[in-house]
């Protein structure tokens, strides 16, 4: 006979938690202003999802990551992707590439998740990103880089005798 489900914690408290740190969102005005305040000085912001291939999360994640770049200085751009993949798309946004556009840059995204990097609003954000870097100079235009440690080669192990 299957358990029945037992939450880790009672619904209210953790509804509660929500609605004291959520900040709303409004499609009018400066949609990331409530979250660049709430990073404050940060030198790092994670920026999670609850699930993959959102638009609209997509959406808002190109608008924040263009704030912290263009109003917060922040200068490196690391996502969930194939470290390769996601470096042939850093060449081109760092004009080091003679790839023709942003969507051929994320032609190395083969793999999962494909979806998650070769849409458009991605290609828009890297197109954004393309023109921030010229007025730049090489050693301070922005990359975009994966964290993925599936093309990486294993760990040698060296066990002494």
């Amino acid at each position: 006979m299957p358990r029945p489900y037992v939450p880790a914690m009672p619904v209210e408290p953790a509804v509660d938690a929500v609605r004291t740190g959520a900040l709303p969102f409004e499609r009018a005005g400066d949609v990331v202003a409530p979250l660049l305040d709430a990073i404050g000085d940060a030198r790092m912001v994670l920026i999670g999802e609850a699930s993959h291939g959102t638009h609209e999360f997509y959406r808002i994640r190109a608008e924040l990551t263009s704030a912290l770049i263009d109003r917060k200085a922040f200068d490196i751009i690391a996502v969930e992707a194939d470290w390769p993949d996601a470096y042939r798309a850093s060449r081109w946004v760092r004009l080091q590439s003679d790839e023709p556009d942003a969507a051929a840059a994320l032609g190395g995204f083969t793999r999962f998740p494909r979806w998650m990097w070769r849409n458009d609003v991605v290609v828009h954000f890297l197109g954004w990103l393309r023109e921030f870097n010229r007025s730049r100079t090489p050693p301070h235009r922005i990359g975009f880089y994966g964290l993925s440690t599936a093309c990486t080669p294993p760990l040698k192990r060296s066990f002494g005798t």
